[in-house]
């Protein structure tokens, strides 16, 4: 039931009968809301009237009246449980060998790709990996639910070229995720574009020569073989280190404010680049890498990542 609807069967349970007045009274609601719910129970045999002026509503009992829903419910899983072994049959005989599109599903137009895309997001209930690089296929149209699948626990490992670092908004993005869960890393340059759901799915670009048509890769060897690409990527990549945006410092005594700014630097971004995402200027950019190594006392910024590496300055 509504959280409106349970609120008055517990109300009812505890304080006895009411009336459509008196409940609206006691709940704070408009009577026209109470009579609504009330009666939604009732139909649900959870409520009933009582004779007498005026009429007064009445908890059943829970035992017999939830128990009798509970039965209900159970009823229905059992015919649903049944109808999806008979989903299960119809899939399997339109996937034998020489039926049915095969281990590769030739993805034809943006909308549909777009929309296998996040239905391939929603549906992973282990693991997401992704290899992300512009230009972007959800860049318009049908919304990504990543931050859903996180709030269920799953695993997501992200691989981001470093170009998509330099699109306006994307480290808001990325850094809104990480502190969700996803564990995020950079790349220079990635090969291709790439998402893996639960190691069973694959969904990737068809081609340059092909800019609206991606491919499914359903269950096979070759979504073993993308895994294995994926993990070999990951190991090349560099971790981006999250920042909660609060400017306090971490263990090291670093500001938040420059953890984030050496992130973006060993993740291969220009200056330009770092002060877009960071909303100030170049020259403010590079005075913070100066005082950074002066803190560090390098003189470069090949030995500040080192001196940050050492000091264990991006360690999360």
């Amino acid at each position: 039931m509504s959280p409106a609807g349970e609120q008055l069967y517990r109300h009812l349970l505890r304080y006895g009968p009411a009336s459509t007045g008196e409940l609206a009274a006691a709940l704070m609601q408009p009577a026209v809301d109470v009579l609504e719910q009330a009666e939604g129970l009732a139909a649900r045999q959870l409520v009933t009237l009582t004779a007498g002026a005026p009429e007064r509503w009445a908890a059943a009992a829970p035992e017999v009246a939830v128990e009798r829903l509970i039965g209900r419910r159970q009823s229905e899983l059992a015919r649903a449980r049944a109808g999806l072994a008979d989903l299960v049959a119809d899939y399997r005989e339109g996937h034998q060998p020489g039926r049915g599109p095969g281990p590769v599903e030739v993805l034809e137009g943006s909308e549909v790709c777009r929309r296998r895309y996040a239905q391939a997001v929603a549906n992973t209930t282990r693991e997401l990996l992704v290899l992300s690089r512009p230009p972007f296929l959800m860049d318009t149209g049908v919304a990504v639910d990543v931050l859903g699948i996180l709030g269920r626990h799953v695993r997501c490992r992200s691989v981001y070229d470093r170009r998509a670092l330099e699109q306006p908004g994307s480290l808001r993005d990325i850094t809104t995720y990480q502190a969700a869960g996803e564990q995020v890393r950079v790349l220079d340059e990635l090969p291709v574009k790439l998402l893996i759901s639960d190691r069973a799915t694959a969904l990737l670009p068809g081609g340059d020569d092909h800019p609206g048509q991606w491919l499914a890769v359903n269950g096979s060897s070759l979504v073993v073989g993308l895994v294995s690409l994926f993990e070999l990527l990951w190991e090349r990549s560099v971790p981006l280190t999250p920042v909660d945006g609060s400017p306090g410092t971490d263990d090291t005594g670093l500001p938040a404010a420059d953890v984030q700014l050496l992130g973006l630097l060993f993740a291969g971004l220009t200056d330009a680049a770092i002060a877009r995402q960071l909303d100030t200027s170049v020259r403010t950019v590079q005075r913070r890498l100066t005082r950074l190594m002066a803190r560090a006392g390098v003189d470069n910024r090949a030995q500040l990542a080192w001196q940050a590496a050492r000091g264990g300055w991006l360690t999360p």
